[in-house]
């Protein structure tokens, strides 16, 4: 069946947009990447980009939706955390015009963009977690180095190492609405994880962050580990999750410790898809009616990624210019 795929906010996220085109390649359809600045690199390696308001601008998803219906959109992927809740709101009206968004559920949603509510999560589940506060319950006596962070934040924007109680009380004055949690040792991982409709978790990866800038891993490695593996079926149990979702961590000396769960394809997915997981396969897979099994430790283990620059050069009449790789 020919169908096309929408990318929203499509912005740097050129492996994702690869990563569907390899799906779709034999089939007719197109991958459509959508977003209001077009000078985003990923634009000029769908098939097709358009133009869109911010998220938060009245006529967004009408746009998206008249999009749709011109190009036989079947599947949007929404890939920022602004406008998550948002089109988990809206997903049964784009149901009604038999177009499938993969997004969680909006309780899943509040959970996992607050940071205080996805701690609460983790603690009454007894899943771990470093102890977290928000200012008003900080104690009078508390062991330094901390970890500060907005509680609705995204990326590494204000996540910041907190050494003494001159900085902690410097940056809660500076990070908006934030939340200081125990500091945590060890490797720091990503976990991409997908799950179906009905929330079976049917893949997942772990990578180590080697390098991290502005919140994306500019370097990993993956890497295999039951109890983590276990931890992220449990939560798979207790949390209706749908489609890409990355869970982050801290590994020391074989103990596991999370803080962070993004229910969105991950900036780093380009290694999870090297590693031999395709989400995008298991997406279109999914909507074509296919019984897809889990299969949890079937990925390409110690698998190193190291990123570089690249630019695009596009000439006025909006086109990559000769000689630019944009396969």
């Amino acid at each position: 069946m020919s169908f096309s795929v929408i990318i929203t906010a499509a912005s740097r996220r050129v492996a994702l947009i690869k990563s569907f085109k390899e799906v779709l390649k034999n089939t007719g359809g197109n991958v459509i990447a959508v977003d209001y600045d077009m000078c985003s690199s990923a634009l000029y390696f769908a098939d097709k980009y358009f133009e869109v308001p911010l998220v938060n601008d009245a006529n967004y998803t009408d746009k998206i939706l008249d999009i749709a219906k011109k190009e036989n959109v079947k599947l949007i992927i929404p890939t920022i955390d602004q406008e998550l809740l948002l089109w988990s709101k809206i997903k049964e009206k784009f149901e009604k015009e038999d177009v499938s968004v993969s997004i969680s559920i909006p309780e899943t949603i509040n959970i996992c963009s607050d940071k205080i509510t996805t701690y609460n999560f983790f603690k009454k589940n007894l899943l771990p977690f470093p102890k977290s506060f928000i200012i008003n319950d900080l104690p009078e006596k508390i062991k330094y180095p901390l970890f500060i962070k907005p509680r609705k934040g995204r990326g590494s924007v204000d996540s910041l190492k907190i050494n003494n109680k001159t900085e902690l009380d410097f940056y809660i004055n500076k990070v908006k609405d934030p939340m200081i949690s125990e500091f945590l040792d060890g490797d720091e991982f990503t976990t991409d994880a997908f799950f179906s409709k009905k929330g079976e978790l049917l893949r997942c990866v772990h990578r180590y962050r080697l390098v991290v800038r502005a919140g994306v891993s500019d370097r990993g490695k993956t890497f295999k580990n039951k109890q983590l593996t276990e931890y992220i079926s449990k939560i798979s149990h207790l949390l209706k999750l749908e489609g890409a979702v990355n869970i982050q961590g801290k590994i020391k000396d074989q103990k596991i410790s999370f803080f962070e769960i993004n229910p969105r394809f991950s900036g780093g997915i380009q290694l999870t898809i090297a590693s031999g997981v395709s989400f995008a396969e298991l997406l279109i897979d999914e909507l074509n009616g296919k019984n897809i099994k889990p299969d949890l430790f079937n990925y390409e283990d110690n698998l190193l990624m190291t990123s570089y620059e690249d630019s695009l050069f596009i000439d006025g009449n909006g086109n990559i210019k000769k000689n630019i790789d944009n396969r």
